[in-house]
This record gives structure tokens, sequence and C-alpha cells, in this order.
């Protein structure tokens, strides 16, 4: 942003008018909650709540897969995995496994738990964002609407359901 507002290829205005976008004021909103759940030690609790009492791989990732898919439908999924990432290494290491095995899984979940909301991923804030915009400029595309907050979820909790499925049976033979 800063080359290109240096070059002279975007005006100072153009260059911090996307700061007032509503998706960006959201993302930053959803982090310093996820960074506040840190701090405060809410994580750690739900941790040791979520994983404390597993003993296996496979049960650990089965009480993962719905907590991280239903988290971050309604958290952004970047900020699921963040949170997810101390819990599931530190519960890794007491048990002698290697975190990747449950890791990656948890990338996935957080993904597909994602599209299934308006607010799960940065991507569809951005875009309904740009929809917005493009409503209140008056856009003659017909059929131009901002989504609505579960919009997205007669395609995504399907999916979502089929890959918790998958993470639960496919793929650990994978990893």
């Amino acid at each position: 942003l800063l080359v290109v507002t240096l070059f002279g290829i975007l005006t100072p205005e153009e260059a911090f008018s996307g700061f007032s976008n509503t998706a960006v004021l959201t993302i930053a909103g959803l982090l310093a909650i996820t960074a506040g759940l840190r701090i405060t030690g809410v994580l750690d609790w739900a941790g040791h709540q979520l994983l404390g009492t597993a003993t296996t791989e496979k049960q650990a990732l089965f009480r993962i897969s719905a907590v991280t898919t239903l988290a971050s439908a309604f958290l952004l999924n970047t900020a699921v995995v963040a949170m997810m990432m101390p819990v599931v290494v530190s519960w890794c290491r007491r048990r002698g496994i290697s975190p990747s095995r449950l890791l990656l899984p948890v990338s996935y979940l957080a993904i597909l738990g994602g599209v299934c909301t308006l607010i799960g991923t940065s991507t569809t804030l951005v875009v309904n964002g740009e929809l917005q915009h493009l409503a209140q400029i008056g856009s003659t595309a017909q059929g131009v609407n901002p989504f609505t907050m579960f919009e997205l979820a007669a395609i995504g909790v399907p999916c979502a359901g089929i890959g918790i499925l998958y993470m639960l049976t496919v793929a650990p033979k994978l990893l």
C-alpha cells in the first residue's frame, strides 16, 4: 500500500479508504476478541475442558472437530486456528504425538466452518463489503445484494459435515 501510494498509483485518500471498510473493521474486531480470550486465560481453560480427559488422538480429533467447526462459523477462522494451536500443541506434547496430526485437521475444519456464515472468513467479509458498497452507489447490476448472515449455510453446512466425516475417517490414515 505504501509503495503504490508513493509512486502515485493511488492517492492517499484512496489508499486509506479501505480502512473504513466494514469488513476490515469487523476482521480487526474479531482478532481483538481472540486476543482478549487468549490473554485472559479463557483459551487455556477451554482447552483443558475440551481435551483434558482425551487420551487418544482419535478422541482428541473428535472433540476438536465439532468445536473448531462451530467456533469458526461465528469467529474468524484464522482466529480460531490461532486459538486452537497452543491448546493442540500442548496436548500433543504431553501425549508424545506429532502436533501436525491434529493441527492440519484443525486448519481444514476451521476453513469448513468458516464458510457456513458471513463472518466466518475474511474473504466473505471483504466480498460482502464490496457488495454493500455497490448497493450504496446504486449499482445497476440486478441481483447484486449484500449477503445475509446465514445465506452461505445452505452450501457451507453440508460441506462442513462431509469435511468433518472425512477428517474423522480418512484423514488420520493419510496423516
